[in-house]
């Protein structure tokens, strides 16, 4: 067996680029972490600092110890994690960055999109008293809104629902993909797609994700992409 891994990141036609990102390899053992900010990349910042020191956590309980560092620091981050050691996979994520599995020329999500077109999340918010205005949960009291339903950070808005409650998978990966992504790639191309796009190695993979996104697809967003290639 043998891990090939990469990372590709562009501030796409952002203002600023908000996000941040772990990869780390050591033997049969990988850490990779997307960290997409907003309002700011404090957050994100935050996290990706922190991750590499969690290591020994679960991915879901590293992103709830970095959600509590988060106190007090403007703006929040969506997060997806995910930790390889041997055959062994565990993914976090909140918010709306995502992990992919693509095996034997399929592919489906490891992760859960946390926004309000999911009648769980947005019945949540509306429990808490946020109102929704098109795709964003409001607080009415502060009239500040997010368009993810889970993340780091966003403390002000935890009153109306707005929680670090990572989903979490566990299972095996022995051969196949990895892609983790933020919403710049999962917004303009499906999960679904990725087979035709999976082939050399993982840094020219990664970029053409990145480039397909980005160039062929018309993302605006800032976009961040790690691949990890098992055979």
């Amino acid at each position: 067996m043998s891990i090939d891994v990469a990372g590709f990141s562009d501030q796409g036609l952002r203002w600023e680029m908000e996000d941040r990102h772990v990869l780390l390899e050591e033997g049969e053992e990988v850490l990779g972490g997307v960290f997409d900010g907003h309002n700011g990349a404090r957050v994100a910042e935050l996290a990706a600092r922190l991750l590499p020191q969690l290591r020994d956590h679960p991915p879901a309980e590293a992103l709830i110890a970095i959600h509590r560092q988060a106190l007090g620091l403007p703006g929040g981050a969506c997060a997806v994690v995910f930790r390889l050691r041997g055959d062994r996979l565990e993914v976090a994520n909140v918010g709306d960055a995502e992990l992919a599995l693509v095996t034997g020329g399929e592919a489906r999500l490891l992760t859960r999109r946390h926004r309000l077109d999911d009648p769980e999340e947005q019945a949540r918010i509306l429990a808490r008293g946020g109102v929704i205005q098109g795709p964003y949960a409001i607080d009415p009291q502060t009239l500040h809104g997010l368009m993810p339903t889970r993340a780091l950070g966003d403390h002000e808005l935890e009153r109306i629902g707005i929680v670090c409650e990572p989903h979490r998978w566990s299972g095996r990966f022995q051969e196949g993909w990895l892609v983790a992504a933020c919403d710049g790639l999962w917004d303009v191309l499906g999960a679904e797609e990725l087979p035709g796009l999976l082939q050399g190695s993982a840094e020219e993979t990664a970029r053409r994700l990145g480039e397909e996104a980005l160039r062929g697809r018309g993302s605006t967003d800032n976009l961040t992409v790690l691949v990890v290639r098992r055979t």
